[in-house]
């Protein structure tokens, strides 16, 4: 479908917000964002060399929302190492108290641990009034979702009345999401699927199937399946007209069987969305990489490969609403 570029005004987007739905390409979007100038946090497994580094007086910041005044002095005056650790740990805490925010669950999808429980709380606590504007600067928050029904109100109401942080929504085909979800959670992709619980029971299930044509029927049919509505909950995003949507079909390119027109196409509008400084046809040859942990093939339509008559049939059953709603065809 034709896309526009959201109207939200000329500046250069501090934050950014990726909602990109899972075995949606959420490589080729972060990769996009990287190269846009944006440090990487979230829901997505993130090198270390790709997470925000604060500032020094972002960490002042960030310990005196969580702290308090005095607990931030009697912690720098133990020496900037000692601050710096403190303040490190202290943005752990805000992320994670964010992440809930955002009406995610208190765990990461990718296996990253949970450290510092009592400071995740406190910050929830002490920031739970605090505007989204007041998390770190120059920072692409990478989500699965925005359940509109769990997302706190107060993000809802900054965003709808100043447009920042800006979104994107990223998506793809649920056939070929459902695939990749399969390959997946059975450890084809580079580096596995981590030690996510609710992935290990998946991919149990999956490993006892006889057939890739029974897993996949099951991977239909079963309303848990990791993704399953997916398409149907951030409808919203799809229709809100301060919402980029961007597709995998778009954003793969040739490599990925697209078209190098409508990936170069893509990057242009998200370049223009966040306001950036930056050459599309340059960014757009370094977003496709076949070392992202969960790459497998990355291609458009491989559904047509995968699927026997049967699979097609429940495919269209239970896909079709999402299918016609994102502009698919059956």
């Amino acid at each position: 479908m034709q896309q526009q570029v959201p109207d939200v005004g000329g500046m250069r987007a501090e934050r950014v917000v990726v909602v990109s739905l899972m075995k949606s390409g959420t490589h080729l979007v972060q990769e996009l964002m990287l190269a846009l100038g944006y440090k990487i946090y979230g829901q997505s497994r993130i090198p270390q060399e790709n997470r925000p580094v604060l500032g020094d007086e972002t960490c002042d910041r960030v310990v005196r929302m969580v702290h308090g005044d005095q607990a931030a002095d009697a912690l720098r005056a133990q020496g900037e190492e000692a601050f710096r650790a403190g303040a490190d740990q202290t943005w752990e805490a805000l992320g994670w108290a964010w992440q809930q925010r955002l009406g995610m669950p208190l765990v990461n999808r990718y296996g990253a641990q949970l450290t510092h429980t009592e400071a995740v709380d406190q910050a929830l606590r002490r920031t739970s009034g605090t505007p989204f504007s007041w998390t770190p600067e120059n920072t692409c928050w990478i989500v699965p979702e925005l359940d509109i029904k769990k997302v706190d109100g107060k993000f809802i109401e900054e965003w709808t009345s100043t447009g920042e942080p800006r979104i994107l929504f990223m998506y793809r085909d649920p056939r070929d999401m459902v695939l990749s979800m399969v390959n997946f959670l059975l450890g084809k992709t580079a580096k596995g699927f981590g030690n996510f619980s609710e992935f290990q029971i998946f991919n149990n299930i999956l490993a006892a199937k006889g057939s890739l044509e029974e897993r996949l029927l099951y991977a239909l049919s079963d309303p848990a399946f990791p993704g399953s509505g997916d398409h149907e909950r951030m409808l919203w995003l799809l229709n809100h007209p301060k919402v980029c949507n961007i597709s995998f079909e778009e954003m793969v390119g040739a490599r990925g069987g697209g078209s190098a027109e409508a990936q170069l196409d893509t990057v242009r509008r998200v370049i223009e969305f966040v306001g950036a400084d930056a050459d599309p046809e340059k960014t757009a040859d370094g977003i496709f990489s076949r070392d992202s942990f969960s790459f497998f093939k990355g291609q458009i339509g491989s559904w047509r490969e995968a699927f026997t008559p049967r699979v097609e049939q429940l495919a269209h059953e239970r896909l079709a609403k999402a299918l016609e709603l994102y502009g698919y065809q059956a």
